[in-house]
């Protein structure tokens, strides 16, 4: 009952998404929508290799990136993998590993606050790679400091 919520046509929602976006909380669509609009939402925030995403059914959910594969960065070490990581985090809060998600988020949120060893698409340098050790370290240090 604490709960409201709005219906908007799928036009006006994506303006809304771009233009006022704080005023959207949590945007429950169909399949199709939901990806395109994943997309826009991506852009606002600086790329398709930012977000996460997940679909829930009643008795399952699936986790994966909003922006699918990259096939013309096959083999090159040049994606951004904090989406895939993201959706990693989601599914483990969703499988009831709350604590290991939220370590995994403040390990990626400390990578980006450094800014040193950032991906191609965020205007750094790093490979895959790199940026997957660096993510890796923070990890090893936030279990150093939680111990």
């Amino acid at each position: 009952p604490e709960l409201t919520y709005q219906e908007f046509l799928i036009d006006d929602l994506a303006r809304r998404m771009v233009a006022v976006s704080e005023t959207l909380d949590v945007v429950v669509l169909n399949n199709e929508h939901g990806d395109i609009l994943a997309d826009v939402a991506s852009g606002t925030i600086g790329g398709l290799g930012l977000s996460p995403s997940a679909c829930y059914g009643e008795n399952y959910a699936y986790f994966e990136p909003v922006h699918g594969s990259a096939p013309d960065l096959l083999g090159k070490d040049a994606i951004n993998p904090t989406a895939m990581l993201l959706s990693g985090a989601m599914m483990l809060d969703y499988l009831g590993y709350a604590e290991q998600a939220r370590r995994l988020e403040r390990a990626l949120e400390e990578v980006y606050r450094d800014g040193s060893v950032l991906t191609i698409d965020q205007g750094g340098t790093a490979s895959t790679s790199e940026f997957v050790s660096t993510v890796k370290q923070q990890l090893a240090n936030l279990s150093v400091l939680s111990s």
